[in-house]
């Protein structure tokens, strides 16, 4: 066996990991409820610039009143939220929403139906799982997501949303 082989494959393999690791390996967190809806809520302050929400149900007082603050901070904030809700109608947040000038839409008849759940928060992270913004997904029924802080997912769910908003109604 060649050591000085070995110990420069192995020296170059830690230089390659140390190098794009940070691309290679996602920071994830995990959001478990009903005892870590909290941490959605706080996902959503954390806002700078932008935040972009594609739901299927949009109940949350909680989530509102974050997105009410992260406007007063100067955020632009996104909802497109499904119309034909099974068992719920969304008419009435959108209707509260728009009255308090969020930029809100309904999404495209295109698709059976948006049943997407995620969160992009300032182009550089995406919450997405089985969680609706709705006091029942976030403090009572088991529900799993994850937050991913990667920007090229972010970017991926990015164009996501993007190609939704534009086919989607304002009313």
């Amino acid at each position: 066996m060649n050591w000085g082989m070995y110990a420069a494959g192995l020296a170059s393999g830690f230089l390659l990991f140390f190098l794009v690791g940070d691309t290679l390996i996602d920071d994830t967190e995990t959001v478990f409820s009903p005892d870590e809806g909290q941490k959605i809520i706080d996902y959503v302050r954390s806002a700078e610039e932008s935040i972009d929400i594609e739901v299927y149900v949009f109940t949350s007082r909680d989530i509102v009143d974050e997105l009410e603050r992260a406007r007063i901070r100067g955020v632009r904030v996104r909802i497109i939220l499904e119309r034909d809700v099974v068992g719920n109608d969304n008419d009435e947040i959108f209707a509260e929403l728009r009255s308090k000038g969020f930029d809100v839409r309904f999404a495209s008849g295109s698709f059976q139906l948006t049943h997407s759940k995620f969160i992009i928060i300032d182009g550089k992270s995406v919450l997405v799982g089985s969680h609706n913004l709705s006091n029942s997904a976030l403090f009572k029924n088991r529900e799993a997501s994850v937050i991913i802080r990667d920007a090229g997912t972010a970017s991926e769910f990015g164009e996501v949303f993007e190609s939704d908003w534009r086919i989607s109604s304002s009313g």
